[in-house]
């Protein structure tokens, strides 16, 4: 059953109607268009992890953009969904950093939800992924079958990102390998509690999100913070999740080999190895003597058929709902508000 605790909104970018005649953004330089001002809310405790603002003075208008749940915890591996709360606390930091200085009128007014517009919501959840079964596995063969099915499929790196319709400007919906990500950016800082056992939780799920924009939300009727209730944004992530309809499984790897261990020009015929394919018939004679020499060099033996053993699981036993998890309790710390709630 999906919980609050198994989901959480990372990206939020808001709009926000101010009703000042003037914001002296002291020190700040015009980064942005003519009359814009671009600046940074930083995060004292966490390096890197602050938010984005965009200051229209002639339309006084303030747009605040970025992770807010990663602003908050130092990390958007797991958080909360409270959107409603997420954006205030996401002007708060602007306020009290002195990022932008707000009145005691416009902060009662963003308490109140008064003037604000959502652009964009990403809404997540990490997917259990099967034991000893490299991400790559499994993110190449769920690309290759939303290709097959027709979707509008992007792909990154060799299984690293998926695409359902990146390029949407109404809705698109992505899975990647989290573990990966925050290790080629350093995501995870120093200082941060639990860090490890965070990152260790990374190595263990799949993570997938939908990306809501503004095109959507207002066809929806649902522009304000306070409409995307856990009820609205489970109903989004069932719509987006329906839309798959996966057939097909993975393998759990005759070695769990990771295919990013292996050079690119040869993954495709490890593939067709692992799954039977007779190779002296794919491969001119120069290139199967080739190939079986690599991988004869890093422990494989492609002369002969691969073994027949290998538990597979149903890619639509993997990217559904259902497989969502919650990381450990442990993981939470102090989090009085992440209660997970039946629905």
């Amino acid at each position: 059953m999906l919980t609050p605790k198994k989901v959480f909104v990372d990206t939020i970018t808001t709009q926000c109607d101010l009703m000042l005649p003037d914001l002296r953004m002291g020190g700040t330089q015009n980064s942005g268009p003519p009359r814009a001002t671009r600046f940074l809310i930083p995060n004292s405790e966490y390096q890197d992890k602050g938010l984005h603002g965009l200051y229209l003075p002639t339309k006084d208008i303030l747009v605040v953009e970025g992770s807010v749940i990663g602003y908050m915890q130092g990390h958007n591996v797991f958080g909360s969904c409270d959107v409603q709360n997420l954006v205030l606390e996401s002007y708060k930091a602007a306020h009290i950093t002195s990022a932008l200085p707000l009145s005691k009128d416009e902060k009662r007014r963003i308490e109140q939800d008064e003037g604000l517009t959502l652009k964009r919501l990403d809404v997540g959840v990490n997917l259990a992924l099967p034991s000893d079964t490299p991400i790559s596995r499994v993110l190449v063969e769920l690309a290759h079958k939303m290709i097959d099915a027709g979707i509008d499929t992007s792909t990154y790196g060799h299984g690293e990102t998926v695409y359902r319709s990146q390029h949407s400007q109404s809705s698109s919906h992505k899975f990647y390998d989290k573990a990966k990500q925050l290790y080629d950016t350093r995501g995870l800082p120093l200082n941060l509690p639990n860090r490890d056992a965070i990152l260790e939780f990374t190595k263990t799920v799949i993570r997938s999100e939908i990306v809501l924009r503004y095109p959507k939300m207002k066809i929806l009727e649902m522009t304000k913070p306070r409409d995307w209730t856990f009820a609205k944004l489970k109903a989004e992530l069932v719509s987006a999740f329906d839309r798959l309809h996966l057939s097909g499984t993975v393998r759990a790897g005759l070695s769990a080999l990771d295919l990013r261990d292996v050079k690119h020009m040869y993954r495709t015929t490890y593939r067709c190895w692992e799954h039977g394919d007779d190779l002296q018939v794919l491969l001119e004679p120069k290139a199967y003597k080739r190939q079986v020499a690599y991988f004869e060099s890093i422990g494989f033996d492609i002369t002969t058929p691969p073994p027949v053993s290998g538990e597979e699981t149903p890619l639509g036993d993997i990217f559904t709902l259902s497989n969502a998890v919650e990381p450990p309790p442990e993981l939470w710390g102090d989090d009085d508000d992440a209660e997970a709630v039946e629905c």
